[in-house]
């Protein structure tokens, strides 16, 4: 039942990458983005792969379970991830008020 998992496991891992290539294709996505995505699936299928890995490295961050280090840094992850959409919802809500005023500045002037 592993052997199943882990080949599930790797293969939607390579669909997302061929994903994160795809978007950056498009020019969705930038070069950071398409790095820290790559490396974040192909960490995944490492871990799927070799679940010990995780255990290992916990292991020498004192931590007692592979799955609690996954859990922190799931969460650091996704507390990273909101911070930074945070930042681009501010900045494209300050963009549309800015071209509002600017729009309606330039009917006033008409």
């Amino acid at each position: 039942m592993l052997v199943l998992f882990q080949l599930l496991v790797v293969l939607f891992a390579l669909f997302a990458i061929l994903s994160v290539l795809s978007k950056k294709k498009e020019g969705l996505l930038g070069f950071k983005g398409t790095i820290f995505w790559i490396l974040f699936w192909v960490g995944i299928g490492v871990v799927a792969v070799w679940p010990n890995t995780i255990q290992n490295l916990a292991d020498r961050f004192g931590i007692g379970r592979g799955v609690d280090l996954a859990f922190y840094i799931s969460i650091a992850l996704l507390f990273f991830l909101i911070f930074k959409m945070n930042v681009k919802i501010e900045g494209l809500k300050r963009d549309l008020s800015r071209l509002t005023r600017e729009d309606s500045l330039r009917d006033l002037d008409k």
